[in-house]
């Protein structure tokens, strides 16, 4: 069961995509500070996308689990360069020998130190398109909504459009 850090939560939470997550995706594990990052953090800001991560807790999808002594010691050296979040989810998905949700860059590059294999946003939603969880015209919806938000590139959202549609 994969581990999530907060920006593909956050987004896919906006998207108003993590119920299409847990048919693809049995469990998603998050260490402490992903947690206090998204949900404790949010809640205290007033973001709307609060509630649907805290019923995805309710739920038992989401599951927040504790690093062992030894991944915490990871995560202290990592966050010297990453956020607390990027470090400890980093340290989980190495401790558990899982795939890690990741959008920043930094991250996914100190993930690739460690062997751990990362998949954004983008590629998260590929995979539910591929699982079926989405039909091609919602994801290029959400899609091109994700890339207007400015965090990514033209020339990625038109990749990840044209991987949508080799699907069929």
């Amino acid at each position: 069961m994969p581990v999530s850090n907060a920006s593909p939560l956050i987004h896919m939470s906006r998207l108003g995509k993590l119920r299409f997550a847990q048919t693809i995706f049995g469990n998603v594990f998050i260490p402490d500070a992903v947690r206090r990052e998204t949900i404790e953090a949010g809640a205290k800001e007033g973001f709307p996308d609060v509630s649907a991560l805290e019923k995805l807790e309710t739920d038992g999808w989401l599951v927040t689990s504790p690093l062992s002594k030894r991944s915490l010691e990871v995560a202290d050296a990592l966050s010297q360069g990453l956020g607390r979040g990027e470090a400890e989810a980093i340290a989980l998905a190495l401790e558990r020998q899982e795939r890690l949700f990741m959008d920043d860059q930094k991250g996914r590059a100190a993930s690739r130190l460690y062997g751990v294999e990362t998949v954004t946003t983008l590629g998260l939603m590929l995979e539910m398109r591929a699982g079926g969880a989405m039909e091609l015209g919602e994801y290029q919806r959400n899609v091109k909504e994700y890339g207007s938000q400015g965090w990514i590139g033209a020339d990625v959202v038109q990749l990840y459009l044209e991987k949508g549609r080799e699907l069929g």
